[in-house]
């Protein structure tokens, strides 16, 4: 066991909200009062507190997985990378010069998607086995996006004059948002609403989104001030503290994990996620706007990926169900080991094989147990569960690497042995034998069982059915469970004249 996490103090708990406010305060007055240069640093200085922040919750909280906030951390190097290429000239020079679009846009975006990227991984965390969940989200939060952004964004970006690219760029910010609150949503369902990194994930989502709105709706002339700068210099902070926040180790370490939806909604809401998109598109040309291209682009774009994903992974399980199915119908339940229909089907594929002259011998063990049913009286159920498991487990332990092990029902199985002749079915036989004599702990309990085995070797070259084989077997096997003191090897050799050999154990 490894070492024993202690939680957090309560001063850890209470600190990081207030310091948050405290430096949250700060930076809102600074921003309010303090000239170009000041909110410069501001700005900066944000993105590397964040990063401070959750580097030193990695540490602290110690996270069982650091992934996610590793990634949050290469995100914040991008976006203060894109705000030093936005804000310095200005700062510097006065006016508004635009950066080149590499050096300010390419690492925006690969920012936000460094973002999406570390959402669904915390998803992840809290629905391993609903991977299509996740993607479902992220596709509804897409989708939520388009009517915000045609019926909201869009106009005011066509009233200014914004270039098809500015069009673009905000599209796509907003999309990758809107894709991010769809993920963080599946993980409130099992979070609850007392994980403080949780709200400050959301905090720090709003104030983004918020932020952007202010940028590309607000008209050319209007005063914006340094609100939008403020906005995502909070945001960062509030990434920071949710990264900083004890309670990340409970987000990333959930104690629940969520349900999966029944397949058909499933499926139904992904669908329905899927045709947003293209409605909100016709709906504004019906209204009369032009033609959304930047939207009819972008969406799909990043959608498609997502559903290839999810066929990719209906595929999958599918592909899953089937085996399991298949393993389902040719495996015994509680022991694993083969049933009687698949241990017949390998039996007649080596019958033919022998019959055609490939290979030795055949052997098949019947292996009846004695003394199982006064276990199960006395000591129930389990008890028997955990004999035929245990048997099983010898078995398969005596037996070569390419004998097949069969449980047929009840406390009776069959060891099938290609290329084996008598001798080395005795062999077999005598370490089962001596394996299922060790006696089965159970529960403070010592549970005993003896073994009846009774052995056929078939030698002719010629066909014979599995049934022949095991009636020859059985009948060995109760004429040892008769005798208590023998077993049995019986032969049929090449001249159809069968002799019966027998040892004492």
């Amino acid at each position: 066991m490894g070492p024993v996490v202690k939680p957090p103090g309560q001063w850890a708990r209470l600190g990081v909200p207030v310091g948050f406010l405290v430096v949250a305060t700060g930076f809102t007055a600074g921003y309010l009062t303090g000239s170009e240069p000041v909110r410069l640093l501001l700005m900066l200085l944000s993105g590397v507190l964040a990063t401070l922040g959750i580097a030193m919750g990695v540490r602290v909280n110690r996270l069982p997985d650091r992934r996610p906030w590793l990634l949050t951390m290469l995100a914040l190097v991008m976006l203060s990378t894109a705000n030093a290429a936005w804000y310095m000239p200005a700062a510097i020079h006065g006016g508004q010069e635009t950066p080149a679009p590499w050096l300010a846009v390419v690492p925006q975006l690969v920012g936000y998607v460094f973002f999406l990227a570390a959402s669904l991984m915390i998803v992840l965390r809290h629905t391993p086995r609903d991977a299509s969940g996740t993607i479902d989200a992220a596709v509804w939060g897409i989708a939520a996006a388009a009517p915000v952004w045609e019926f909201l964004f869009r106009p005011q970006m066509l009233a200014k004059g914004d270039t098809t690219a500015a069009q673009l760029f905000a599209l796509t910010q907003l999309l990758v948002l809107f894709g991010i609150c769809g993920a963080l949503l599946r993980v409130a369902r099992t979070s609850g609403r007392g994980n403080i990194t949780l709200w400050f994930l959301f905090g720090a989502l709003g104030l983004t989104l918020l932020g952007t709105a202010v940028v590309n709706m607000l008209p050319a002339d209007s005063d914006q001030g340094s609100v939008p700068a403020l906005l995502f210099a909070v945001g960062y902070l509030s990434l920071g503290a949710a990264g900083l926040h004890p309670s990340a180790h409970d987000l990333m370490n959930p104690r629940v994990r969520a349900t999966d939806r029944a397949p058909k909604l499933q499926l139904g809401m992904f669908g329905a996620a899927m045709l947003m998109v293209p409605v909100v598109g016709a709906i504004g040309q019906l209204a009369g706007s032009p033609v959304d291209g930047p939207l009819l682009t972008i969406a799909p774009m990043l959608t498609i990926p997502l559903v290839l994903i999810r066929i990719g992974r209906l595929n999958l399980q599918r592909s899953r169900d089937r085996e399991a199915l298949a393993h389902q119908a040719s495996h015994d339940e509680l022991t694993g080991l083969v049933n009687r229909r698949r241990l017949f089907t390998v039996m007649e594929t080596a019958i033919a094989r022998h019959a055609d002259g490939l290979g030795g011998d055949l052997a098949l063990l019947y292996c009846d147990l004695n003394d199982f049913k006064p276990i199960n009286d006395r000591y129930g159920h389990e008890a028997g569960d955990a004999v035929l498991r245990a048997t099983a487990h010898r078995i398969t332990g005596a037996v070569r690497s390419g004998d097949v092990v069969a449980r047929i029902g009840g406390d009776e199985f069959l060891i099938f042995c290609p290329d084996a002749d008598s001798d080395t079915a005795y062999a077999l036989g005598t370490r089962i034998v001596r394996a299922l004599s060790e006696p089965v702990s159970w529960r403070g309990e010592t549970l005993r069982v003896s073994t009846a085995l009774g052995t056929t070797v078939w030698t002719q070259r010629r066909t014979v059915g599995p049934d022949d084989l095991l009636a020859i077997a059985d009948a060995q096997m109760y004429e040892n469970k008769r005798t208590q003191s023998h077993r049995s090897v019986y032969c049929l050799d090449e001249a159809s004249s069968p002799t019966l050999r027998t040892s004492r154990m």
